[in-house]
């Protein structure tokens, strides 16, 4: 049994500025920075980690450094856990995606887990490849506790697997807000699921963190 603990990462400059970031690389915003100092004083605390993994966008390495820095982990980055590719929406805000794509963006709202931005990635492929990447370290690290640094769309997607069902249920999943923890057991064939969305460790700043782009 394998012990997956996923963060999303903080705040970046794109959720800042509502604009599609997908798997740009978007910094950390100031909000986004104070987000990541508090779950990682949360997870330090409440979890024994054994090693770290993120994806290779510097918002979501840079939200679990602080874990690998007080522990002494590298932070390995790993493809799989990218967030989705946008294709022609990434970097561009939600107003001129709805209307410069308005047929394609308009079935992403009403079925985003069937639905891919244009010329980009759909979440059964992102879903695919995050569930190959935690195989792979399944084999590397049974019977430790991961920690993961990733983003809403592949935690949002693995969700439905996590509870059993089609990629088209995403639209059903609950947001994923910034630095917020999912925590599951995997045995190599059948996930156990703890912990969904906590984000209780950003009451300092909850209402700097009420702030949310869905999309």
């Amino acid at each position: 049994m394998i012990k997956f603990v996923f963060v999303r990462h903080g705040e970046s400059k794109s959720n800042e500025a509502g604009k599609f970031a997908g798997s740009s690389d978007i910094p950390l915003s100031e909000l986004g920075k104070k987000q990541a100092q508090l779950v990682c004083g949360y997870l330090l605390e409440n979890y024994q980690v054994d090693a770290i993994y993120a994806s290779p966008l510097s918002r979501a390495c840079d939200t679990v450094q602080g874990v690998g820095d007080a522990l002494g982990l590298p932070v390995q980055k790993y493809e799989a856990f990218r967030e989705i590719n946008g294709g022609e929406w990434e970097c561009q805000s939600l107003e001129y995606v709805a209307e410069t794509y308005a047929e394609d963006f308009a079935f992403w709202k009403r079925e985003i887990g069937l639905a891919r931005p244009t010329g980009g990635e759909s979440f059964l492929e992102v879903q695919t490849r995050a569930l190959k990447g935690l195989d792979e370290l399944f084999k590397a690290h049974d019977g430790q506790t991961v920690l993961i640094g990733t983003h809403a769309g592949v935690i949002r997607s693995l969700q439905c697997r996590f509870q059993n069902l089609p990629i088209a249920a995403m639209k059903n999943m609950p947001w994923v807000t910034n630095t917020s923890i999912t925590e599951v057991d995997y045995d190599g064939e059948n996930f156990y699921l703890h912990r969904f969305c906590l984000d209780g460790h950003l009451a300092p700043i909850a209402e700097q963190s009420k702030r949310k782009i869905r999309f």
